[in-house]
């Protein structure tokens, strides 16, 4: 997810759960696939981004790079798509107030060259201060046919957003009041109805800069549909020009046609972050082919018609056959997101802190990623992935990200090699104990305490747990002469009859994802806990999830999660993103379909809602750990792997490339384009 979760766009930010899948998509479910272990070194904080030393003026220009993908662009309107493949071509046209740049992951200036906050006296949204912003925009920069950007076209862009209200873009424009050009030293005014500590990257870094007069005589947005080519039309200020676009073949983004100097690529800041290079695009054009498959893409970048892919070559077993060819490279990159199994906190005993951390106890985490991922993933843990450290709880303290014993304290619990320590962890629910912050030992295993100081919501079971014999047909062929009791009841007696149900994607799809749920509940069974699996593709389980809530536990996936973590916390963990039931089921599609936050006993809204308001970054990170590692705690979700990112490119007659950064071939892929430039 980037800053915003919207019914929308959430399949843009969706992926599926093939364990070894490297570089997982953006758009819809990935798959996974067999793995070969490789010698490339896993990145880890240690690791810095790739250093250019290139100066711009020694640098060869022209050529065209040619990149493949494995699915079509759907259109072209910046306002109405939620393709991830759209916004690769999209990224290139236009332009934002703000950009994030990819290695440090700071605020930079853009289309605006400065800008300041204040907080006022009145009071807007839930009786907090009204925050005046006042912008000052870029002198000199020109839309890709050449005209002059005008303030009015700013202004015009945001009340155009706002009034047609798309919805990938209502989470941003929400906060906002009013957007005026101003009257004193500045260029615009934007008024907001509650501080908003990311301010800087969302309301002013995510709405795209319009031509006022391309876009002002679009009375619905929705049926706009630009044509390349055509004169007055797909204008932005980005380095870009579509010049081709038939979309299931070929699109080409030239920008040696564009008219008007493109200048936001040389900017002061670029020349102070370690591994950017100014003055870019340095080749004359972007030529993207789409491929009908995976496998022909794959097939296509080896045989040398292609000079790199989005996202990455999947599946990861064909990460070797680019290791051994001659000219090609392998980028190295971190996950922008996760992937998780996450729990219905209304059903129970789903409900109970003490029943939802036993089920990490009989997660292998070794076996998902030693064993079917073979190296290219990484056990997960926090729900901030390991290159984002300065939201992370370990990113605090002077220890190793993904090795802080804080951060694995619910780490499988195992009497041997691949077998889960039975006794110890019906102990764990027998002796009604919670890992609520506290220090102490748990199955066995230390744990030293919060590394942020912060406690679970629940601190002691909802429940009495107890064993007794086996009576729940699902069990009946399990590995346990044993079988949970929950208050004295059997669980499929507390539910009415029912076990637990696991989701799964079709195994066809996703091989690795299949397997390790049939190991995750077969380790359950050994427990005694009864527990079966349910097939659903990936649309059917959206809406079951997401729809209706009707799930104990489903596999899933998120990428593009926003690096300042507080946009991502509050549009996933939030109370006010969860389906409440009060009034029945909503149809309305929401993004904490556990429902975390709803209840006394889970949730971490104060924190996530702190952070959200805080304007002082170093504040704001502090307070994203702390929520983080509260869900942590609590559990609605477990988080499973961190892919390891390895982006694919010829080298032979390429560089620039940035590495070492969050999604270097798919949420940066636009920063990579104006780098790319001819090898020596």
């Amino acid at each position: 997810m980037s800053d915003s979760q919207t019914d929308s766009n959430r399949r843009r930010f969706l992926k599926g759960t093939g364990a070894a899948a490297v570089s997982l998509g953006l758009a819809g479910c990935s798959q996974g696939g067999d793995s070969t272990p490789t010698d490339e070194p896993t990145p880890t904080e240690e690791q810095t981004p790739t250093d250019s030393n290139v100066d711009e003026s020694d640098i060869t220009t022209g050529g065209n790079f040619r990149v493949g993908m494995s699915q079509a662009p759907a259109g072209l309107n910046v306002l109405n798509t939620n393709s991830a493949y759209s916004s690769v071509i999209l990224n290139q046209v236009f332009e934002y107030g703000t950009a994030t740049d990819p290695v440090t992951t700071s605020v930079r200036p853009n289309v605006f060259s400065e800008w300041e906050f204040e907080e006022l006296d009145e009071t807007g949204e839930n009786d907090q201060p009204n925050v005046l912003v006042r912008i000052n925009v870029q002198d000199g920069l020109t839309f890709n046919d050449g005209s002059e950007l005008s303030v009015s076209d700013v202004v015009f862009s945001y009340n155009y957003v706002m009034e047609q209200e798309p919805g990938a873009f209502v989470s941003y424009i929400d906060p906002i009041t009013e957007v005026v050009e101003s009257d004193g030293d500045w260029d615009v005014e934007m008024t907001l109805a509650q501080p908003l500590g990311t301010y800087d990257s969302t309301q002013l870094g995510n709405i795209p800069i319009l031509a006022e007069k391309e876009w002002s005589d679009v009375s619905d947005y929705q049926q706009y549909q630009p044509r390349p080519g055509n004169e007055g039309e797909l204008l932005g200020l980005g380095p870009g020009v579509v010049t081709r676009y038939e979309p299931d073949t070929t699109i080409e983004i030239s920008y040696a046609e564009r008219e008007g100097d493109y200048t936001l690529s040389s900017l002061d800041w670029r020349e102070d972050v370690n591994g950017l290079i100014n003055g870019g695009p340095f080749v004359d054009a972007i030529r993207i082919f789409v491929y009908g498959s995976q496998s022909a893409l794959n097939q296509a970048f080896l045989n040398g018609e292609l000079d790199t892919m989005y996202e990455g070559i999947s599946p990861s077993s064909r990460i070797p056959d680019v290791e051994e060819a001659e000219g090609l490279s392998l980028v190295d990159g971190y996950d922008t997101g996760y992937s998780h199994y996450s729990f219905n906190l209304r059903n129970a005993p789903l409900d109970d802190i003490t029943f939802r951390q036993m089920l990490g106890f009989a997660y292998d985490e070794v076996y998902a990623v030693d064993r079917l991922a073979q190296g290219y993933a990484q056990a997960g843990d926090f729900v901030m992935p390991p290159g984002y450290k300065q939201v992370r709880p370990d990113g605090a303290d002077d220890v190793e990200v993904l090795n802080s014993p804080a951060a694995e304290v619910f780490s499988f619990r195992q009497s041997g090699p691949g077998v889960v320590d039975v006794e110890g962890v019906r102990s764990f629910l027998t002796e009604g104990q919670a890992v609520t912050g506290e220090s102490g030992t748990f199955v066995g295993q230390d744990y030293p305490g919060s590394m942020s100081d912060v406690s679970a919501s629940q601190t002691e079971s909802k429940y009495d747990y107890s064993f007794g014999p086996v009576e729940s047909d699902i069990l009946a062929d399990a590995e346990t002469e044993q079988e949970i009791r929950v208050d004295g009841q059997t669980l499929t007696e507390l539910r009415g009859g029912d076990p637990l149900v696991f989701y799964i994607n079709p195994a066809d799809n996703a091989p690795q994802a299949a397997q390790m749920m049939e190991n995750f509940i077969n380790q359950l069974q050994q427990i005694g806990i009864p527990v079966q699996r349910e097939v659903n593709t990936f649309n059917t389980m959206l809406t079951r999830v997401y729809v209706e809530e009707d799930f104990d536990l489903f596999p899933m996936g998120w990428v593009n999660l926003s690096p300042f973590a507080v946009s991502t916390l509050y549009g996933l963990f939030h109370s006010s993103q969860a389906d409440d039931h009060s009034e029945g089921n909503s149809e309305t599609s929401l993004n904490n379909p556990m429902g975390y936050g709803l209840f006394e006993d889970a949730g971490a809204d104060d924190l996530i809602e702190e952070a959200r308001s805080e304007m002082d970054a170093d504040t704001r990170n502090q307070l994203a750990r702390e929520a983080v590692e509260k869900i942590y705690l609590d559990f609605p979700t477990m988080v499973t792997t961190y892919n390891v990112t390895k982006w694919p490119v010829n080298s032979a007659n390429w560089g620039g490339f940035v590495g070492n950064i969050p999604g270097p071939g798919s949420t940066y892929l636009g920063w990579q384009f104006q780098q790319v430039h001819q090898a020596e």
